[in-house]
């Protein structure tokens, strides 16, 4: 099967060509074009909806919006988790399907229920699935500054012309505006003004709702608006269209009120303003609009951003008076700074394959074949990864630096064997060949009936053959062939157990096992079809005119020199060598690991600083807070701007209250990068109260994926009223406290933050005849206004609302005051109907499976995690738990079963691997001492990574590990191999000579190979821990400190304790030169 895959292979050697060159050409031009990102797609699929609910508290929002939608939603298909976040005015929830859902499948799935969906009050806007993000969401923040135009005005702006024009970018999934100020024109109430003239409350919603042509109020005629008409005259048809004559506060202030002769201008404040604001934004200092772009799944974040930057020139010219500034957060900034790093490694490393190639093969045409392998295995692996859906990210390209080792092995290899062989078989070498190499010549070239005799006339007719190159290429792909299969081979089960991984971590990791396999697979493949049929093309002619580099011959003669002696030395000292290197690998990588793998944090030039202020804080105040600190901010050298953003915006990614906020600052590009970050810690240290944060926006996300659960032991305790959950929270604190292990047990709360409550005094209510609805909608109408009509201005949509003056809804006393109309025509004081009080309420209410719940976490220290469970599930048994409520412990991800299941996935690669060495070798003491031989050639990734790096838990280092590892296997499998071939095929007798032939045999390519995948990393290792090469670099120097080790274990270690291992032949083969059998030139007589 071997044989006739490389006879094809080289008989159809130029349509393999072709389709090679076709590979390549297409891989190029797919690369072109692929999707670029930072990281791959690790979350699961999940729908989140947003109910925007203005006005509601969070426990309002829970049982008004959550409750009925978690209700609703919660038999949906395929769902596996379902979880919501209630703060005031907002409801979020996230639906978490299976794996394995296609995202579309699950909207669909989504938006069948939503149909459905009736019983949401009429004060929340409609429910918003939200369009499917990228892991790295934020693709670019735009903010937008005038000096000219009020926020209102750019508001229109933003909503009507920027947003829709953004939102047709391919690409783009949303843009989400914080400081937006819709265009609203406001009739502005004063409660003493209406008492004065004799108006109710009402009069005035029923005035403005009617006298506009449609209105979202049921009980008014404008909700009905009706429709314009026609006229038939005999001849034609004469459609009737009404023109609202209301586009301005003044024309709405000459509108008559209901039922009296005076204007609504008579009786209120009609102006122009906006809606209550639930977050700000400002751009160095200035009051700003801050447009958030986002971006799909698997799109380029390149491509992208390039479309974008497009779109805003084109709209340029019609937002004149406004300053554009897209470089506040640009995420394909730092993309393109990697891509550009990565780029020159990438290409340093290719001019010194092609150098290291021309000098190691002395032929320009075996240099040539070595450097289209490599760049063909590539580009395959390359393009089979686009075809199944890849991006290019983190994880893909460090699963090919891991194959890059591989590659050339296998690149290496195949060419040295073939150019050795020619070498061996020039016609000036012929006639010098020894007796056994050409009894072996003319077994493998088919031929019989050599004898000494004879020599002369098999000579001849080897010279006259005119296949004798193709079964000279043929033979060495043959002989090459274990080592490069069962090196794939091992090398794809060493990373199998990554396919294993469940959740988050698996979908992150997944990437680079793929990548992996895959390109080991393409260069397997590549050595065994496109080499052979290559190498035909170019070397047409059996006679290779150079002999072997000189500094080959040189190594090899200084290695002889050295190898000789120490084969004379007991193999158990070599073995004890060897043992060192085993233990020594094996106690610096277990006390390097931690369990958990890091990715290298990136040296962003755009940072994120998340901000918390005392709860309750106003926007403005939240607002005053940060741009004072900004001023502050820029004053440390090195920052180029920063913008600022305050509570949320409408469908944008953060849910949190106007307490919170966020900065985005960008630092030169001259400037001392950690000197800078320090500087900004040190200074939002010093501010009191003020709760801060600061990380690239990157690394934020990658530790969402990578980071452990926060504790070991978690207790949920599930339950409809969040008060009495956290009084059963604190009982079960207090039950569990005496439980040994358990260290930082505490209940988890949420922040409280003072706000305004009103109830109804039920009695005193009767007494004047109004009702608590009377009351809530009055007071209501006054503190958050309320939306009764719509005005419809050159394709825009405005707001008409009734609301207070801001004087009124600025006090807590005039809250007392508020009028309540009641049945005949009077009014009363809210104050003498119900009771008002300040009290202090959560801001954010969970739940999790359609309930509310709270959590009592804790660690556990000196003892078994397994038997700390037990313990605390019996306590448990012992609490007291009311009706409806129920705790369910939760373990760190069951991290028992979870140790086991890698412990047995971890065991079962190592016995694979055995196994597979087993096979190649046909010994098990063979497979012993190659299985032996690994970790000790491997000692020097660990010492590495422990010296230079952050030991073995970080992802550049064992991804160095395991491309040494790709190298030591091959290394391994040729050189056994080769032992057993030179005994087995051309009667070399065991023993020392045996040893030393084959050393010397594969000297050459073990050199080469090491030395050509050195220089293909070291650039990457020169250039240092720069932007792009923040996984590279730690993963060059791991792998050429692997590399080191790994030559001087299987040329002088393994070569020392082989013969004691090696399975001894019962027999000693013997040359025999007196059985003569027909030549082929006597076949045919």
């Amino acid at each position: 099967m071997r044989r006739w895959l490389v006879g094809s292979s080289t008989r159809l050697r130029v349509v393999v060509v072709v389709i090679g060159g076709a590979i390549v050409l297409a891989g190029v031009i797919q690369v072109r074009n692929a999707p670029v990102d930072v990281y791959p797609e690790f979350e699961p699929t999940h729908v989140v909806i947003q109910t925007e609910a203005p006005g509601l508290s969070a426990a309002e929002v829970e049982r008004l919006v959550a409750v009925p939608l978690e209700e609703l939603l919660g038999p949906t298909p395929l769902l596996d988790e379902i979880r919501s976040e209630s703060v005031p005015g907002l409801s979020v929830i996230e639906l978490v399907f299976q794996d394995g859902t296609d995202t579309l499948v699950a909207r669909q799935l989504v938006q069948e229920n939503l149909s459905s969906l009736f019983t949401l009050p009429n004060v929340t806007k409609p429910p918003v699935m939200l369009q499917p993000l990228s892991v790295t969401n934020r693709v670019m923040m735009i903010g937008l500054t005038s000096e000219q135009l009020s926020l209102v005005q750019m508001s229109v702006l933003a909503r009507w012309n920027i947003m829709p024009k953004l939102l047709g970018v391919p690409g783009v999934a949303n843009v989400a505006i914080w400081g937006q100020r819709e265009r609203q024109l406001q009739v502005q109430i004063d409660p003493e003004l209406l008492r004065a003239h004799g108006v109710s409350l009402n009069q005035v919603v029923s005035t403005t709702g009617d006298a506009l042509w449609v209105s979202t109020l049921s009980f008014l005629n404008a909700s009905v608006p009706g429709t314009g008409g026609w006229i038939d005259t005999p001849t034609q048809r004469l459609g009737i269209r009404h023109v609202l004559p209301i586009s301005s506060p003044e024309d709405l202030a000459e509108v008559a009120v209901d039922g009296t002769t005076l204007r609504l201008g008579d009786i209120a404040d009609i102006v122009e303003g906006h809606p209550p604001i639930i977050g700000d934004a400002f751009v160095d200092n200035d009051a700003a609009l801050l447009l958030v772009v986002e971006r799909f799944p698997e799109t380029s974040t390149l491509s992208v951003t390039r479309d974008i930057e497009e779109a805003l020139d084109e709209l340029r010219p019609g937002l004149s008076g406004i300053e554009i500034d897209t470089t506040l957060f640009r995420s394909a900034t730092f993309i393109e700074g990697a891509s550009a790093n990565l780029t020159l490694a990438v290409a340093l490393g290719a001019v010194l394959i092609a150098l290291a190639l021309a000098v190691f093969l002395s032929d320009w045409r075996l240099a040539l074949i070595g450097i289209v392998t490599v760049a063909l295995s590539l580009m395959a692996a390359v393009l089979v990864l686009l075809v199944l859906g890849a991006t290019i990210n983190v994880m893909t390209l460090t699963g090919l630096v891991i194959a890059v080792g591989a590659i050339i092995a296998d690149a290496v290899i195949s060419v040295e064997d073939i150019s050795r062989r020619l070498r061996r078989h020039r016609k000036d070498d012929l006639g010098s060949l020894t007796e056994p190499e050409l009894r072996a010549l003319a077994k493998q070239l088919g031929l019989t009936g050599y004898s000494q005799k004879r020599k002369a006339e098999l000579v001849e007719l080897l010279q006259r053959r005119g296949t004798l190159t193709e079964r000279i290429i043929v033979d060495a792909s043959v002989e090459v062939h274990g080592p490069i299969v069962f090196g794939a081979l091992i090398g794809g089960l060493a990373v199998m157990p990554i396919f294993f991984i469940e959740g988050v971590r698996g979908a992150f990791f997944e990437p680079l096992a793929l990548s992996y396999v895959v390109a080991v697979a393409a260069s397997m493949l590549v050595a065994l079809i496109f080499t052979p049929a290559l190498s035909l093309l170019l070397l047409p002619s059996a006679a290779l005119e150079r002999r072997e580099a000189t500094i080959l011959r040189r190594w090899r003669r200084s290695y002889g020199q050295i190898l000789a002696p120490l084969l004379r030395i007991h193999p158990t000292a070599m073995g004890a060598v060897g043992g060192v290197l085993l233990v020594l690998f094996l106690v610096a990588g277990a006390m390097s690991f931690n369990g958990l793998v890091t990715v290298p944090a990136f040296e962003e030039r755009d940072l994120r600083i998340d901000l918390e202020s005392a709860p309750g804080t106003s926007p403005s105040e939240m607002v005053r807070i940060m741009t004072q600190t900004s001023q502050d901010l820029r004053a440390i050298p090195g920052i180029n701007s920063v913008a600022g953003q305050v509570g949320r915006a409408e469908t944008g990614d953060q849910v949190v209250g106007t307490n919170s906020g966020q900065f985005w600052i960008s630092i030169a590009a001259g400037a001392d990068y950690e000197v800078t970050v320090a500087a900004i810690q040190t200074r939002l240290e010093s501010y009191p109260g003020l709760e801060s944060s600061v990380e690239p926006y990157l690394s934020g996300l990658a530790a969402v994926a990578l980071t452990a659960a926060p504790h070991d032991v978690v207790v949920r305790i599930y339950g409809p009223e969040i008060t009495v959950l956290h009084t059963v929270g604190e009982d079960v604190r207090q039950a569990l406290a005496t439980v040994d292990g358990l260290v930082g047990l505490h209940l988890v709360t949420q922040p409280l933050e003072p706000q305004v409550e009103i109830e109804v005094d039920l009695a005193r209510a009767q007494a004047h005849g109004v009702k608590p609805g009377d009351v809530r909608r009055a007071a209501a109408t006054y503190f958050a206004g309320i939306p009764v009509g719509s005005l419809f201005e050159q394709q825009k949509v405005f707001e008409v609302s009734v609301w207070s003056k801001p004087e009124v809804r600025g006090s807590l006393d005039n809250l007392d005051d508020v009028l309540v109309d009641k049945p005949d025509g009077s009014r009363v004081r809210l104050a003498d109907v119900a009771d008002v009080r300040i009290v202090a309420i959560p801001t954010l209410i969970q739940h999790d499976a359609a309930s509310g719940y709270v959590d009592v976490v804790a660690d556990v220290d000196d003892r078994d995690l397994g038997s700390v469970v037990d313990d605390v599930e019996s306590r448990l048994l012992e609490v007291d738990f009311p009706l409806e409520y129920n705790p369910q412990v939760r373990a760190l991800e069951s991290e028992p079963l979870l140790q086991r299941t890698r412990q047995a996935l971890a065991v079962a690669a190592l016995l694979g691997i055995f196994l597979l060495l087993q096979l190649s070798f046909s010994s098990w003491r063979l497979a012993f001492l190659g299985f032996l031989s690994l970790p000790a050639a491997l000692v020097g990734s660990v010492l590495a990574a422990v010296w230079f790096g952050d030991g073995m838990s970080s992802l550049g280092s064992l991804a160095g590990l395991l491309a040494a590892f790709g190298i030591a296997v091959r290394t391994c499998v040729l050189l056994i191999r080769h032992f057993q071939a030179l005994e087995r095929d051309e009667g070399v007798a065991f023993g020392a000579e045996l040893v030393v032939r084959g050393t010397q045999e594969r000297f050459a390519p073990i050199v080469m190979t090491a030395a050509i995948a050195a220089l293909a990393l070291l650039p990457m290792v020169v250039l240092g821990d720069v932007v792009g090469l923040e996984v590279a670099n730690p993963t060059a120097v791991v792998f050429l400190g692997g590399l080191i080790t790994s030559m001087l274990v299987y040329l002088f270690v393994v070569p020392a304790v082989y013969l004691p291992f090696a399975p001894r032949p019962t027999a000693t083969p013997q040359a025999s030169s007196q059985t003569p059998i027909a030549l082929e030139s006597e076949r045919g007589s």
